[in-house]
């Protein structure tokens, strides 16, 4: 009897020390840094082979977000949002932080980075096999997925970014990578390269309890994303009319209020929303010549957020007046 009750101490033991070691990789911490700048660039990390992740193209003159210094937006104080941080987008200046390097559960705004390894490893008209891999996948859904029909990569990649579309997610990293978990882990490469230590994921649209970044790391990928064409110019519209491969076009929304509301100067990029990750927002303004980043975490109300960075902008002279 007494041998049998050290085992069962021992092996509560175990459990214990077990869900310990689970909740400290989640990122539910302190989100201390060791470091405090960002790098689009990662020199000291070789690129892998192109048959890994194919060619890997980078904005001219790789920017940083340096928290290290003063933020421009002197005296701003939002409060809404449990991490945050708006940005130059050209050089990565930073105008106001709240708590950048805190891990947060990140919602769809892990679709960034489906995003962009979706353009990096296939061309527009690239015809993607639906799988019925996206037969189980939870709302938000884009309509006429059935398996066996092939539709265009940018089809995929405008449910992705428009509306939010989980199953296009899936099919774009099926189609891209051959299953889910090799995708995934494509994900963590790429963001490895991009210097993104906040962050990691578990799945390609942000379901998952594990995907996880911080408000830093969302910024880099956010000006990594903006670089490319293709995502710029899907990221800002309010709506499409897309053809799944078979019956009749679909009109897709925005879930970017921002974009919904004709506010002045939104050209994007992303949403996400989950129990666990709140409201979640990287928006991008831009105003003539100026672009500036917005980065919203667990935020109870993103957009009015987002307004009053940007008018905080306007006031300090970043930003000229819609």
């Amino acid at each position: 009897m007494a041998g049998r009750l050290s085992i069962i101490v021992a092996v509560a033991l175990v459990l214990v020390v077990g869900a310990a070691v689970a909740a400290s990789s989640f990122g539910g911490g302190s989100g201390a840094a060791t470091a405090t700048v960002k790098r689009l660039n990662v020199p000291d990390l070789p690129d892998p082979p192109q048959s890994d992740l194919g060619p890997l193209p980078d904005p001219a003159g790789a920017a940083e977000i340096d928290l290290s210094q003063p933020s421009e937006l002197a005296g701003f104080d939002l409060t809404g949002p449990s991490a945050g941080l708006a940005f130059d987008l050209a050089d990565g200046r930073v105008l106001w932080q709240r708590n950048a390097m805190l891990e947060r559960p990140i919602a769809s705004l892990t679709k960034m980075m489906t995003a962009l390894l979706a353009v990096e490893r296939l061309g527009p008209d690239d015809r993607v096999k639906i799988t019925h891999a996206v037969d189980g996948v939870p709302p938000s859904r884009m309509a006429g997925l059935k398996a066996g029909r092939r539709v265009k990569a940018d089809v995929l990649l405008k449910g992705l970014l428009i509306s939010s579309s989980n199953n296009a997610a899936v099919a774009l990293a099926i189609g891209g990578a051959g299953s889910q978990g090799e995708w995934v882990r494509l994900m963590n490469r790429r963001a490895k390269l991009l210097g993104l230590s906040c962050t990691h994921y578990v799945d390609p649209h942000g379901l998952g309890l594990g995907d996880r970044s911080c408000a830093a790391d969302l910024a880099v990928l956010a000006m990594r994303a903006m670089a490319e064409p293709r995502i710029a110019a899907i990221a800002h519209k309010r709506y499409a009319r897309v053809w799944p491969g078979g019956g009749k076009k679909q009109t897709i929304l925005t879930t970017n209020h921002l974009l919904r509301d004709h506010y002045p100067g939104a050209i994007g990029l992303k949403t996400g929303y989950t129990v666990p990750a709140g409201f979640c927002l990287v928006a991008v303004i831009e105003r003539g010549s100026k672009r500036i980043g917005i980065v919203l975490l667990h935020d109870k109300d993103p957009w009015a957020s987002a307004r009053r960075v940007t008018r905080a902008a306007v006031q300090a002279g970043i930003l000229p007046a819609a």
